[in-house]
């Protein structure tokens, strides 16, 4: 469907060589204006070395599964979405994927003001953040921050 054509698209920011904070980013958000500007936050941070959008969490769940993937450090993830809803990438995410998902960042960012949405967000622990629209470049810093944080504690315990 016409709808259905930008389900996947991938942007390079930062030139090789040098090491972006955030090595891989996933966006999935079925609302292609949020897209838009998503990939023009994340452009003007200068944090992202490439990002990976989706139109639903069924093509970005797809994607997860492939094996000849790049590693996603972080996911950007909205909870209202068609088909397929965050909650839902989630269950199906984690159950087949197991660790190699829950070592992903994941920070759910949503419009949904519903109390219930963000305790039901806190019950998985590769959720580190539950944001309200629209992303700020400040999100972007607290994520690679956390990425940071998690990449010495990981070289201080190897």
């Amino acid at each position: 469907t016409e709808e259905d054509t930008m389900t996947f698209e991938v942007h390079k920011f930062i030139p090789e060589g040098e090491t972006p904070a955030i090595t891989n980013l996933m966006v999935v958000d079925d609302n292609k204006v949020d897209q838009m500007i998503y990939r023009r936050i994340i452009t003007r941070s200068g944090l992202v070395g490439t990002v990976y959008q989706f139109l639903s969490a069924e093509e970005a769940l797809k994607h997860l599964r492939r094996k000849d993937r790049s590693s996603v450090d972080a996911i950007l993830l909205d909870i209202n979405m068609p088909r397929m809803d965050g909650f839902e990438f989630l269950s199906a995410a984690t159950d087949e994927m197991g660790d190699s998902f829950t070592a992903m960042v994941v920070i759910m960012l949503t419009t949904s003001l519903d109390p219930s949405d963000e305790h039901r967000a806190s019950q998985y622990s590769v959720v580190k953040e539950y944001l309200n629209k629209p992303l700020v470049v400040q999100h972007l810093y607290e994520i690679s921050e956390y990425l940071a944080r998690k990449a010495q504690s990981t070289a201080e315990q190897g």
